[in-house]
């Protein structure tokens, strides 16, 4: 059964009314309430604050999201954070960035290629903790589930690209164009050297035209492969001939066209790209721009990213309907603003459509949502992103949690992305398996077992945690996006409150007469019982 037909019955049984899931981008003029504030901040960003629910109670819907999208910051670059690196019992020094300062413009050129290496590993694990720092430490906006999406679209892999400079400069595009023009991203992206490396696109020359990146700018990064994705093979051949001789520049770092290597030919394309043909030229953009401007003249280019965002933001199915009352009006709002993704995002989350009950409680968190999201929901102390001394270890053990429920940072499983975010049929399911889900369930009740987590603080953001019921209720809404049933609230109040008794007076009188031992010694053990439901687990 489809998760949304689920999740209607079950609505049914609890409250009789169930809206439409075919609003469309109409504006959304309903209740503004925890539920609907905490679904909007779990989608943007990683985990629901009390405080930012309480914040963005204050403002309209229209408010809530225009802060999230229009707040964004520029960060200062990852930094070494290592010492003296050392090979057979010898110890050597990164001669060329001091400690505290960032690597990020150079060249790396100790003579040893071990020593080499091994900067090159320590700065891309300070890449790595630097990124999750970030992550843990956001604002109230969606700039780090934004680059974390471009990150899954536009897929590079640590272990085929290498140089911690590419990776490092891939990422910084990301960041800079997070909510920019996708027509742009694109066109940087492809003489990226990053991708250069990653794609083979340094490799390829008129002499041996190589067409793996032609391919994956069509079919993975701008017009798909969807019913009205009609581009051929040949249009693959001629695109590939098109991005002949681009090579990359390393002092500084960057890439040029290598007229050389370049096919001077005249490239034609199929009826999809409207007969169009890019004449050869040795201008160094000139056919790159040409290329671009003739993928991005089709609406498919547009209708492909707003499915891919809201695959990333809303639901992993898009039906008929779905395509013709949110796709394509995204996509229509896309063009009409050069493929600035924003105006969309800003469509799409204050509809009626992204409010949809429907909609709500049917994604399955990924890692970062489990493990960023939790730690930032119960309010855990984080060193800022910039703090390499004592923030770098924890954004690292961050780092490695995620990577072992399977989303690595600077690794994802291959030039598609996270499978979960297009595999049929199981897509968000396959962040939950007899792998992943046991370390979820360590992960979080280690949280509560070496009390990371401060659970009496949490209770207190009930209204009336004296009272078991209200408690639950409180605790409940914050966490879960999925409500329990009265049957299992009335479980938990039993078994974690109530010591087995029927007699709420037991949690009251316990918590009034501020009874240290039963109330902390109840409260892990019904927190670590709800961060263990399927519930929790639902965004």
């Amino acid at each position: 059964m489809d998760r949304r037909d689920f999740f209607k019955i079950a609505r049914r049984e609890q409250d009789h009314k169930v809206n439409s899931v075919f609003a469309g981008l109409v504006p959304y003029t309903g209740t503004w309430t925890v539920n609907e504030v905490s679904h909007l901040l779990k989608r943007t960003m990683f985990g629901a604050k009390k405080p930012d629910i309480d914040h963005f109670l204050t403002l309209t819907p229209g408010e809530a999201v225009d802060e999230i999208l229009n707040t964004t910051t520029v960060p200062s670059p990852p930094v070494r954070d290592y010492g003296l690196l050392e090979d057979d019992g010898v110890f050597y020094d990164d001669l060329g960035v001091a400690i505290g300062e960032t690597w990020i413009n150079d060249p790396n050129t100790a003579s040893d290629p071990v020593v080499r290496g091994q900067i090159n590993s320590r700065r891309i694990q300070s890449l790595r903790k630097w990124w999750s720092g970030l992550i843990l430490n956001q604002n109230r906006s969606i700039q780090e589930k934004m680059v974390l999406f471009w990150h899954h679209h536009f897929s590079i892999q640590e272990s085929e690209v290498g140089d911690v400079r590419y990776l490092w400069r891939h990422h910084d595009l990301l960041r800079t164009n997070a909510m920019g023009s996708f027509k742009t991203l694109v066109r940087e992206v492809t003489i990226d050297p990053a991708m250069l490396i990653h794609l083979n696109g340094y490799l390829n020359s008129r002499q041996a035209p190589d067409e793996n990146y032609a391919r994956e700018m069509q079919e993975l990064f701008t017009v798909g492969k969807g019913n009205d994705s009609l581009y051929t093979e040949d249009d693959v051949i001629a695109a590939a001939r098109v991005l002949t001789g681009w090579r990359i520049n390393e002092d500084p770092l960057g890439s040029y066209l290598d007229t050389g290597a370049h096919d001077m030919g005249s490239k034609s394309f199929s009826v999809f790209y409207n007969d169009t043909t890019i004449s050869g030229s040795s201008n160094e953009f000139q056919e790159l721009d040409a290329l671009v401007d003739m993928i991005f003249n089709t609406t498919e280019a547009a209708r492909f990213i707003c499915r891919k965002l809201y695959k990333w933001f809303v639901y992993y199915e898009i039906d008929e309907l779905t395509e013709v009352e949110v796709i394509v009006p995204m996509a229509d709002i896309l063009i009409a603003n050069n493929y600035v993704v924003q105006p969309a995002l800003e469509a799409l989350f204050k509809s009626e459509h992204f409010f949809d009950t429907i909609n709500q409680a049917c994604y399955i968190k990924n890692p970062f949502d489990i493990i960023v999201g939790t730690l930032r929901e119960f309010d855990v102390s984080f060193p800022p992103y910039t703090d390499y001394t004592n923030g770098y270890p924890l954004f690292f053990s961050i780092y490695n949690e995620a990577a072992q429920m399977q989303q690595d940072l600077l690794q994802p499983p291959d030039v598609s992305g996270w499978p979960s975010y297009y595999q049929e049929p199981m897509h968000y399911e396959l962040w939950v398996n007899s792998n992943s889900l046991p370390k979820r369930a360590d992960y979080t009740d280690a949280l509560v077992n070496d009390s990371v987590i401060d659970v009496r603080a949490f209770a207190n953001n009930s209204s009336n945690p004296a009272d078991p019921n209200q408690l639950i209720d409180d605790v409940t809404a914050l966490l879960l996006r999925y409500p329990l049933s009265a049957n299992s609230k009335s479980y938990v109040k039993t078994n974690y409150l109530l010591g087995n008794t029927t007699d709420d007076t037991v949690w009251t009188n316990a918590w009034n007469s501020n009874n240290s031992t039963y109330i902390n010694s109840s409260l892990r053990a019904m927190f670590k019982f709800l961060m263990n439901l399927p519930e929790f687990h639902l965004c």
